[in-house]
C-alpha cells in the first residue's frame, strides 16, 4: 500500500516521536501535534489519511477532538485509533462512542501500532475497492464517496462505522446481524457494552425517518433492514 498522510496528536515527545518514526519507517508522511488546536488546524489542512489521538492533551480531550472530526462537513469518515493510558471499559466506551474506530491501551509497542494502522487502512482501501455501488430500490449507498442518497436526498455525514453498519445491514437484507457480528467481523473491535446500540441509535437520528423505520431491532438477536 501507498504511503498514507498519518496525523499523530499527542503531548509526550518521547512517545510521539517514537511512534511517528515507526510510521514514517513504513514510508508513511507523519504530521505532529502536541494538543488539539495546531491538530485540529492539520487536520483541515493536510486531509489526513489517518488520525492517532491521545486522550489527556494540554488544551482538551481526544473524545472532543474525535467529535469534532466526526462533525466534520466532508472530512468526518477519517479513521481514528485512540492511543491512551486510559484503559476504563467506560474510558474505552466513551472513546468509542465519540467516533474512535479503535482504542489502544498504553503501553503499546510501536509496532503493534503498525499492525492496528496498517490494518484499519487496508480495510477501508478494501472496502471502496470492492464493496461496489449498493441499490436497494429507491436508496443508493456508494462506499467509495461515502454517500447515501435516498431519492432525492443525499445524506453525507455518517461516520466510518455508521456507514459500515448501514451498508452491511442493507447488503445482508433481511437478515438478522448480531451484535457481536457487528463488533468483531464488521468493525473489528472489542466488545463494549451498548456500543452497537448506542450507533444504531445514532445513525437512526441522521436517516430521514421513513429511511430509519427499515431498521429493525430483533429482541435477542440484533439489528435488520426491512424493507
Amino acid at each position: 500500500m501507498a504511503g498514507k498522510t498519518i496525523l499523530m496528536i499527542e503531548d509526550d515527545g518521547n512517545t510521539r516521536r517514537a511512534f511517528a518514526a515507526a510510521l514514517a519507517s513504513l514510508g508513511h508522511r507523519v504530521l505532529e501535534s502536541e494538543g488539539i488546536e495546531v491538530g485540529y488546524h492539520l487536520f483541515q489542512t493536510e486531509k489526513p489519511d489517518l488520525i492517532v489521538l491521545d486522550v489527556g492533551l494540554p488544551d482538551g480531550t481526544g473524545y472532543d477532538f474525535c467529535k469534532k472530526v466526526r462533525a466534520h462537513k466532508t472530512l468526518h469518515a477519517t479513521p481514528v485509533i485512540m492511543l491512551t493510558g486510559k484503559g476504563q471499559l467506560d474510558e474505552k466506551k466513551e472513546g468509542f462512542e465519540s467516533g474512535a474506530d479503535q482504542y489502544l491501551v498504553k503501553p503499546v509497542l510501536p509496532q503493534e501500532l503498525l499492525l492496528w494502522a496498517q490494518a484499519l487502512m487496508n480495510r477501508l482501501a478494501l472496502d471502496k475497492d470492492e464493496g461496489g455501488q449498493l441499490e436497494a430500490g429507491d436508496l443508493t449507498i456508494d462506499p467509495a464517496a461515502h454517500l447515501v442518497k435516498f431519492g432525492d436526498v443525499t445524506i453525507p455525514n455518517l461516520t466510518a462505522k455508521e456507514f459500515d453498519l448501514f451498508y452491511a445491514l442493507v447488503k445482508k437484507r433481511p437478515k438478522v446481524l448480531s451484535r457481536e457480528w457487528i463488533l468483531s467481523t464488521l468493525w473489528r473491535t472489542v466488545a463494549v457494552d451498548n456500543l452497537v446500540d448506542a450507533h444504531m441509535s445514532k445513525l437512526r437520528r441522521k436517516l430521514p425517518q421513513s429511511l430509519a423505520d427499515r431498521l429493525q431491532a430483533v429482541p435477542g438477536k440484533g439489528f435488520r433492514y426491512f424493507s
